[in-house]
């Protein structure tokens, strides 16, 4: 799914929920959607860092911020596109959004509480490793294990931003005169 639909879901979802300007609502929205969309990235490069601690690649690491960087454009990317691709406010949007917003705080809350467990259990790993017969090789198993349960993590926000705007896209038909096609969600 493209950031710039979940970007443009997570606009509506802000689009009546204070008493603000319009446009200062979508773009709140949007800046909601970028930050889901950095935390996803941030959780991906996190992985890619720990899996090149056990590779023997001298380009992997290279290759993780590469990959990070051009998630972070996208992501930017997405936002000014979110900003342009706002539909118009009414109640039935207005309550479809705020189920937006408490799904996608869900699918925030529950990625950081994964990547935060994640990383206690890779240093719990550590800390057993000292007291083994061969602490390198159980670092390797460590540090694998953990890029594999962050790379999990990465996954579960992504299908989580999914089951948000699938959910959103289902309300929004229902909605008179929201987007009934779809047209902001795909």
């Amino acid at each position: 799914m493209k950031r710039r639909y979940i970007l443009a879901a997570l606009a509506v979802a802000l689009v009546a929920a204070a008493p603000r300007t319009t446009a200062a609502q979508c773009s709140t929205g949007c800046a909601v959607g970028k930050r889901a969309c950095m935390m996803e990235a941030r959780t991906a490069f996190s992985s890619c860092r720990a899996t090149c601690r056990s590779s023997a690649s001298p380009h992997c690491r290279t290759s993780c911020l590469a990959d990070v960087l051009t998630a972070r454009r996208a992501c930017r990317s997405a936002l000014g596109e979110c900003r342009t691709s706002c539909p118009p406010p009414s109640p039935c949007t207005g309550a479809c959004g705020q189920q937006m917003a408490s799904c996608m705080q869900g699918v925030q809350a529950t990625g950081k509480s994964c990547a935060q467990d994640c990383l206690a259990q890779g240093r719990a790993a550590a800390a057993a490793c000292r007291q083994t017969a061969d602490p390198v090789s159980c670092l390797r198993t460590a540090t694998s294990q953990v890029a594999a349960c962050l790379r999990g993590c990465a996954n579960h926000v992504r299908d989580g931003e999914a089951d948000c705007a699938a959910m959103l896209r289902g309300c929004l038909a229902a909605c008179q005169g929201g987007s009934p096609s779809g047209a902001f969600v795909d």
